[in-house]
């Protein structure tokens, strides 16, 4: 998951960005918000957000001086910047100092979606270049490096299945939501797990429906569409494959 801070001294603004993003979606979770440059870079130093996303114009110490701070210590942190129309003295500024992603406000969400997609797509392209210099020089060090991404991004993908799991996941739509190639994503995730990607999902769906076949009053076809099986006889036959039993015969058992 991608670490997000928010900075901006209007309280509606971090609430109202907290909701109209689809955080989990993008693989993000806000990690923080500050109200003034001063606390945004006090937070920053503490949690590391991988993105930044500020207003400029803030009391006690504007954003791009917190942006400034941060670069000066060596931060990794990705910024985009919120600006109005009369903030364009601040946006020079900002492109003095490396800073290439701004939204106008008021902000429209897709626009800001979108670039909070780019910034991703460059964090994801640094650490493969990372991992491919890291590759030209120390090897055992690179194997290191990055087999510690690889089970990084393997363990965000099943937290994000376990919570996922009643949706219409499919391989292809976890590689988007993780901007991954499908067959990479397919090899790596067995070689991290052990066990394929469909395997690992229909683990998760049955579990579940296993506590909810002891635990309530719910008819199959019911459980079946609450794991994610739109078939209830699709259901039944994956639930006997992998328990041994039949879901009501299961459910007389315990």
């Amino acid at each position: 998951m991608y670490k997000v801070l928010l900075v901006d001294d209007e309280n509606r603004i971090t609430r109202g960005l907290q909701q109209i993003i689809p955080w989990k979606q993008l693989n993000c979770i806000v990690a923080g918000t500050a109200y003034n440059g001063e606390a945004g870079l006090k937070l920053a130093e503490e949690i590391k957000p991988d993105i930044m996303i500020t207003d400029i114009n803030m009391p006690y110490m504007d954003g791009l001086e917190m942006i400034a701070a941060l670069k000066k210590n060596h931060h990794t942190t990705k910024f985009i910047i919120l600006s109005g129309y009369s903030d364009f003295k601040y946006a020079q500024r900002g492109i003095q100092i490396g800073i290439q992603n701004y939204v106008l406000k008021p902000v429209d969400e897709i626009e800001l979606e979108n670039s909070i997609k780019e910034v991703i797509k460059d964090i994801e392209q640094e650490r493969y270049n990372k991992d491919q210099l890291a590759n030209m020089h120390p090897p055992l060090y690179a194997s290191h490096l990055q087999e510690r991404h690889q089970t990084g991004v393997i363990k965000d993908i099943q937290d994000y299945m376990v919570e996922h799991y009643a949706s219409n996941l499919t391989l292809i739509s976890i590689a988007d939501a993780f901007f991954i190639n499908p067959s990479y994503l397919s090899q790596l995730f067995m070689k991290k797990t052990n066990t394929t990607f469909l395997q690992y999902l229909t683990n998760i769906r049955i579990k579940k429906a296993e506590e909810l076949l002891k635990k309530t009053d719910l008819k199959v076809y019911e459980i079946s569409s609450q794991v994610g099986y739109k078939d209830s006889k699709y259901f039944s036959k994956m639930f006997e494959r992998t328990i041994g039993a039949k879901p009501v015969d299961y459910r007389n058992q315990n």
